[in-house]
């Protein structure tokens, strides 16, 4: 390809770029509803929310729409807020078009540049295709297990110093506000702290802790939150259901480890009995066939 029309196609391509940049960014400015530091986000995330808030119209008028809405809402929440550089349910839901059609631009624009066979360009746009239509909400789903995974590690720790306080004379919340100083960052204390933050706003604080079981979304959160929050409207000992939280919670652990461990026998046992052995029957008796062809 002639160098001068490969110059002249890049410069075209970043000045269309830069051209919908600017757009974007003007755009987000002038819509209602989009706070003018939305306009400070990334590009792609820009670009999101632009459609995002067609999306957002709908609601209430697609009762399929809603229901999907919702579920990503939970995933969002779960994740903890984190995906796509705090990407909505909206943004999640419209990324899933967006990226596929970007991708494909992409790779319209540079694979034949690059002199691909047109079959090659063709498969490559289709599996992208694919793969960014199905990766926003699987990366969502992976991330909010993640998290929820981490939360459930850290939760007994979390649990105990909460335990240690109130046998200390203080109260639940007192105890909730040391875990938010003393513990790691982490999933646990990034919800006290907005559990923290709910009370001193004003809600109370049963409703703070099941607003916490419901964010996490993990059988253990929600039956130590739940207890937790009954355990306060009841007037029954803090100290006690904190204890037995956390020795159950530490025993579900064991039982999961012991129970992965034993998998793994049967998960190594495919590649012994393909890789390895295999191996060590050809160095035990490849002496003995070279031996024994040479004998003849």
């Amino acid at each position: 390809m002639n160098p001068d029309l490969l110059l002249g196609l890049l410069a075209g391509a970043l000045a269309a770029a830069l051209v919908a940049y600017i757009a974007v960014r003007a755009l987000l400015r002038a819509r209602a509803g989009i706070v003018r530091d939305a306009a400070d986000r990334p590009f792609l995330n820009q670009l999101l929310a632009c459609f995002a808030g067609m999306v957002e119209r709908r609601r209430g008028r697609d009762a399929a729409l809603d229901a999907r809405l919702s579920e990503l809402e939970t995933l969002v929440r779960q994740a903890g807020g984190a995906f796509l550089g705090g990407a909505t349910a909206a943004e999640v839901f419209v990324a899933r078009w967006v990226f596929p059609v970007l991708s494909t631009l992409v790779l319209l624009i540079v694979l034949p540049l690059l002199r691909v066979h047109p079959g090659l360009i063709t498969l490559a746009v289709a599996l992208f295709a694919v793969m960014l239509w199905k990766w926003p909400e699987s990366a969502l789903r992976d991330l909010a297990a993640k998290r929820a995974r981490a939360f459930v590690r850290q939760l007994p720790g979390a649990l105990d110093v909460m335990r240690l306080i109130s046998q200390s004379g203080g109260d639940l919340f007192s105890g909730i506000v040391a875990v938010t100083q003393v513990t790691e960052p982490g999933p646990v204390r990034e919800e006290l702290v907005l559990l923290r933050n709910e009370v001193a706003f004003g809600t109370s604080l049963p409703a703070a802790l099941n607003h916490v079981a419901e964010r996490v979304g993990t059988p253990e959160a929600t039956a130590v939150f739940t207890t937790l929050a009954q355990s306060i409207e009841m007037g029954t000992s803090v100290s006690d259901n904190l204890r037995s939280a956390s020795e159950l919670i530490r025993r579900q652990a064991r039982s999961r480890a012991q129970e992965r461990a034993q998998k793994a026998v049967v998960n190594m046992s495919f590649p012994l009995l393909l890789l390895i052995l295999p191996g060590v029957f050809i160095v035990l008796l490849a002496p003995l066939v070279i031996q024994f062809l040479a004998s003849r």
